[in-house]
């Protein structure tokens, strides 16, 4: 009777279908492209930042349907890193500058509550990360062949390249347990093969050291995931075995590896028995030296971005660290940069920045749906990854760092929860 009242179901599915395709480009593109160039870590999370304002304005009431209590708490805990930073910041008196990093977790927070909203499944996401680490290791052959640097690295420098390269040889490790139960396996297991090779070349071709500690860590992980499978098909131990120790005979026989590995033992002993401190191990140990120096003064919320600054130029100028220390920016490891900064409340907000998302992960690591466990296991791998790379390097202190952790955990608890609702047979399950 009333014809024109049927136009708008049909412009808010196509619109829907829109935004569907938008956001997958949006998180395809930045997983793709994660460490080859400089704008995809930016451009998408931009675009999704923009969507998310859009859709929580006219959709908050259908948002507290989509969102459980775990994410809930995902996303208090991203909310709480930025208003407890931001409140020390502003008890040091820092100027607006500061506060820029801050608001990356305000905005993921919002992306989160988003990707719950218009969800992404896995097939999607794994497919981005396969890609992903396979173009990142055919960029580092492609380098390597043409000779030039010693440390390759792409638009960053070798530390970001390096290890982005090898949270997606992670990512792309639990893909390859997703694929087990699809329909075109051969193929999805060549591309996540492929994704897994090419991280871990671009890794050792980078001759990042940093997350080369994590490496031995990804097995507990996976036994603890995938235990039950493991002890039923118990052929698949010394297979695991097997690959460890092949992995292992590779970092060894790759020159940057092994030449980084033999310096930087030389280098710690260098500095206890000779006190040599301008070396790139020696430096960093004079770093954790000031941060730790920097901690005392104030061991409840620190002494802020511009007092670590002051205070390690006045170690430099007296000679208690090599004065190279004071061109650094930050401490080159995580945990004594927040302490530094931000005193025991700081170290505790970026200990909750790294368990809760880890232990969400780990919980879902043991799913019943083996697409959520997979997807569970990608997370619980890269917050791992990245909790043992920051013992040596401040990932979040530059803005790089900050998008290329914040964002991966966005994206996959997002998935993660696309697929669980797919499991429960929710209504939008049928969700690309």
């Amino acid at each position: 009777m009333y014809p024109e009242l049927e136009v708008w179901p049909v412009f808010e599915s196509r619109l829907r279908v829109f935004v569907s395709w938008v956001t997958i480009a949006a998180m395809g593109s930045y997983l793709v492209f994660y460490v080859l160039t400089a704008w995809a870590y930016d451009m998408g999370p931009a675009i999704l930042l923009l969507m998310a304002l859009v859709a929580l304005i006219f959709g908050w009431s259908s948002l507290r349907t989509r969102v459980d209590r775990e994410s809930w708490l995902l996303i208090a805990t991203l909310f709480g890193y930025f208003l407890l930073q931001a409140l020390l910041l502003m008890m040091h008196g820092e100027g607006l500058s500061e506060f820029d990093l801050s608001t990356r977790y305000l905005g993921a927070s919002l992306v989160l509550m988003f990707l719950l909203m218009v969800p992404v499944r896995a097939n999607t996401f794994f497919f981005a990360v396969g890609l992903g680490g396979a173009l990142t290791g055919g960029f580092a052959l492609y380098r390597w062949g043409l000779g030039g640097a010693a440390r390759l690295q792409s638009f960053d420098n070798p530390i970001h390249y390096g290890n982005g390269a090898l949270a997606l040889s992670c990512l792309s490790l639990a893909g390859l347990a997703w694929a087990s139960r699809q329909r075109y396996r051969f193929l999805w297991n060549v591309l996540f093969l492929c994704g897994l090779a090419g991280g871990l070349v671009a890794s050792f071709l980078s001759g990042t050291r940093s997350g080369w500690v994590a490496i031995p860590l990804i097995v507990p992980v996976i036994l603890f995931a995938y235990r039950d499978r493991i002890l039923d098909k118990k052929w698949l131990i010394p297979i695991i075995l097997a690959a460890l120790g092949l992995l292992v005979a590779v970092m060894v026989s790759v020159d940057v590896v092994r030449e980084r590995t033999i310096i930087a033992g030389q280098q710690v002993e260098g500095y206890f028995e000779e006190g040599v401190n301008h070396t790139s191990v020696g430096l960093r140990l004079d770093m954790y030296k000031a941060g730790l120096a920097a901690f005392s003064e104030n061991p409840l919320i620190g002494i802020g971005p511009s007092g670590i600054e002051t205070k390690v130029d006045a170690m430099a100028g007296s000679g208690e660290v090599h004065q190279n220390v004071a061109r650094y920016r930050h401490l080159h490891n995580q945990y004594i940069d927040n302490m530094a900064r931000y005193g025991l409340v700081g170290l505790v907000s970026y200990l909750a920045l790294l368990l809760v998302p880890f232990f969400l992960f780990l919980k879902k690591a043991r799913h019943g749906s083996p697409a959520v466990r997979a997807v569970g296991l990608a997370g619980a791998l890269f917050l791992m990854l990245h909790g043992a790379v920051n013992l040596t390097q401040s990932m979040l202190e530059r803005n790089i760092g900050v998008m290329m952790f914040l964002f991966v955990v966005v994206f996959v608890w997002g998935t993660l929860k696309a697929e669980e609702r797919a499991d429960e047979g929710a209504p939008d399950a049928h969700s690309v």
